[in-house]
């Protein structure tokens, strides 16, 4: 039996990596996934964070 990836959105669990990404791309909206991600950055280790360089913006 293959291993399964359960969708960070729902209780949904896929064998496959391409059909979680089919499944996201259909069943939620950006927006949603933009604000769990955004969730889940925001309560990681302050510590890596503030490791982190920051990326110029505008430099080329």
């Amino acid at each position: 039996m293959k291993d399964t990836t359960q969708c960070p959105m729902c209780a949904r669990r896929f064998a496959d990596r391409t059909d979680l990404r089919v499944h996201l791309m259909c069943d939620h909206r950006k927006s949603s996934i933009t604000e769990e991600l955004l969730a889940t950055v925001e309560t990681r280790d302050d510590r890596s964070m503030r490791e982190r360089q920051p990326i110029p913006v505008g430099d080329s």
